[in-house]
C-alpha cells in the first residue's frame, strides 16, 4: 500500500513539473506584431542611420581615443586609464568586422567641454597616429561626446567619431534577436540621430510609432506578470556587469543544456527566464537580464526598462560579478549605482545576494586587500563562486532557499496524515501545495508526514477549505 501511495504521489510531482514546464514557456511567450516589424526592417530608415553613423558593411579600422582624468568621478578611484582601454577595446571587438587598429591614452586636464577635447600638441600628435595606422574611424572612450566636438574632431581626424554611446548602441542593434529587443534599440537610436542631425523634429513619426509599440510590450509584460502571480511561481533576477557570467550561473544553477553562455559584451540583450527547481522541491523562474556598462548616458538603458522590469518585480536579486577581472570593484558600484537609478526598492537591494564569480581565477593573496579597501559590504549576502568548477554554488543554493522562502512568504508546514485519506489526497496532489519530502509515520506505517511549502495566500485558502486540518499539524513555520 505504501509503495503504491509514494508511486502516486511522484507521478503527481512529475505531471507538476510537466505543468511548470509549460507554464515557463507560456511566461516567455515572444512579443509578436506585424507593424513593429515593418518599423524595425524599414530599408529607407535603416541606411538613413548607416549614413549618419558612418556604419560601413566592410567594418572598422578603429583607433581608439582613450581619456584619463586628471580628477577622478566617485567611485572611479580604483580604475586606472590602462583598465579603462583594456574595456574600450573589448567593446570595438565585440563589433562583427571592426578591429583595433591603434590606440593610446591622453590626459585631460580640464573637465573636457572644449570643441576638440585636447590641446593644439595632442590633437595635432592624435591625427599623426590616426594617419600613420590608416585608421578609418576614431572612438573616443567617454558617455557622450558633444556635437560640436564630434564635428570638431573629425574636422581635425578626417575619419569618423564614435562615443561609448554610438559604439555600445551599435552592439545593441547587432545583437538584438527578439522584437522586443530590437524595439528597444530602434527606440534608443533616435535620441542620437537627433542629436547628430541637430534637430528636435526629426524622426517624430517613427518615435510616435515606436513609442505606441513599447505601450503593446509593456501591456504583454503586464500580461505575462499577471499569469505568473496567477499559479504563484517566485522569480529570481539575475543582474550585473556584462559578460560577468550571469547565463552561465542560470545554467549552473538549473542544469539547463540549451543555454549557450558567451564570451562577449552584451551577449544577452533578451530578457529570457528559465525554470529551476530548489532542493525543497520549490519551483522558480530565473530572469537573465541585459548586462549594464559603465560610462553610457542613462537614457540607453532606460530605453530597456519596459523588459528590466521583470529584475524590478522579481521577488529576490542576484547579482553576478566578475571578481577575476581586475575593475571588479568598479564594475559592482556601476551595477550597484544604475539599479539605484532603475528605482530599485532599498529593501529589495538590502536582501540581494551578491555572488563573486570566476573566483577560480582570482588571485587571492589580494582578496582581503583589496575588498577592506573599496568598502564593499561585507555580509551575509556575499558569496564566492565558480559557475565553471561548481565551487559555491551548493552554498548560494542554500542562501537562495533561505531568502526566497522570506521574499515569496512561503509557509512550511507538516502534517501527519493517513496514508490514502482525503487529506493525504488533497495535499499530494500539487495543487495545494509543494511537497518537500515525505516520511512513514515510526510508530504507525499506516500514517505518513508530509512537509509541505505553501504560499501565504494559498495556505489561507487551505485552512478556509479544509478547516479540520489543523488537528493533523505537527509543526508550522510561519
Amino acid at each position: 500500500m505504501l509503495f503504491k501511495q509514494v508511486f502516486k504521489h511522484l507521478s503527481c510531482i512529475k505531471s507538476s513539473i510537466r505543468t511548470f514546464s509549460r507554464t515557463s514557456r507560456l511566461c516567455t511567450k515572444e512579443f509578436v506584431d506585424r507593424h513593429l516589424q515593418s518599423l524595425i526592417n524599414d530599408n529607407e530608415f535603416t541606411s538613413m542611420s548607416s549614413a549618419l553613423l558612418h556604419i560601413r558593411s566592410t567594418g572598422h579600422r578603429v583607433f581608439i581615443i582613450q581619456p584619463s582624468m586628471k580628477f577622478k568621478a566617485r567611485g572611479r578611484q580604483s580604475t586606472t586609464a590602462q583598465l579603462q582601454l583594456a574595456e574600450s577595446v573589448s567593446l570595438i571587438e565585440t563589433l562583427d568586422k571592426w578591429r583595433v587598429v591603434g590606440h593610446g591614452i591622453y590626459t585631460l586636464k580640464t573637465s573636457g567641454t572644449q570643441r576638440y577635447l585636447y590641446g593644439k600638441g595632442n590633437v595635432e600628435k592624435i591625427a599623426e597616429e590616426i594617419h600613420e595606422c590608416r585608421a578609418t574611424a576614431a572612438f573616443v572612450s567617454i558617455d557622450r561626446l558633444s556635437l560640436v566636438q564630434i564635428d570638431g574632431l573629425a574636422e581635425k581626424f578626417c575619419v569618423p567619431i564614435y562615443d561609448r554611446y554610438s559604439i555600445v548602441l551599435q552592439i545593441f542593434k547587432n545583437h538584438a534577436q527578439s522584437g522586443a529587443a530590437k524595439l528597444q534599440v530602434a527606440l534608443a537610436e533616435i535620441p542620437l540621430l537627433r542629436y547628430r542631425k541637430n534637430d528636435s523634429e526629426l524622426f517624430k513619426d517613427r518615435e510616435r510609432n515606436l513609442r505606441a509599440e513599447v505601450v503593446k510590450l509593456e501591456q504583454h509584460r503586464k500580461l505575462i506578470k499577471k499569469r505568473r502571480l496567477s499559479i504563484d511561481i517566485p522569480t529570481v533576477a539575475v543582474v550585473g556587469y556584462t559578460n560577468s557570467g550571469k547565463t552561465s550561473l542560470i545554467k549552473a544553477l538549473t542544469k539547463d543544456a540549451s543555454l549557450q553562455p558567451k564570451n562577449q559584451l552584451f551577449a544577452t540583450l533578451d530578457v529570457t527566464t528559465h525554470a529551476g527547481v530548489l532542493p525543497n522541491a520549490l519551483n522558480l523562474l530565473y530572469v537573465d537580464t541585459v548586462g549594464f556598462i559603465a560610462d553610457i548616458p542613462t537614457t540607453l538603458i532606460e530605453a530597456f526598462r519596459a523588459t528590466l522590469n521583470d529584475a524590478i518585480d522579481a521577488h529576490l536579486l542576484i547579482h553576478v560579478c566578475d571578481i577575476s577581472h581586475p575593475d571588479y570593484i568598479v564594475q559592482h558600484k556601476t551595477v550597484m549605482q544604475t539599479l539605484r537609478e532603475l528605482d530599485i526598492p532599498s529593501s529589495k537591494l538590502d536582501s540581494m545576494i551578491t555572488v563573486f564569480n570566476k573566483y577560480d581565477l582570482f588571485d587571492q593573496e589580494d582578496d582581503d586587500k583589496a575588498i577592506s579597501k573599496q568598502e564593499i559590504p561585507d555580509n551575509n549576502n556575499r558569496l564566492y563562486i565558480s559557475c565553471k568548477t561548481g565551487q559555491g554554488l551548493d552554498q548560494l543554493i542554500d542562501v537562495l532557499e533561505k531568502k526566497l522562502m522570506i521574499a515569496s512568504d512561503r509557509v512550511t508546514c507538516e502534517y501527519r496524515v493517513l496514508q490514502g485519506g482525503q487529506l493525504y489526497q488533497v495535499l499530494a496532489n500539487g495543487n495545494q501545495c509543494t511537497i518537500e519530502n515525505m516520511i512513514v509515520d515510526e510508530d504507525d506505517p499506516q500514517f505518513i508526514h508530509l512537509k509541505c511549502l505553501f504560499s501565504k495566500t494559498a495556505y489561507a485558502k487551505f485552512q478556509a477549505h479544509y478547516n479540520g486540518a489543523s488537528k493533523y499539524l505537527i509543526s508550522n513555520d510561519s
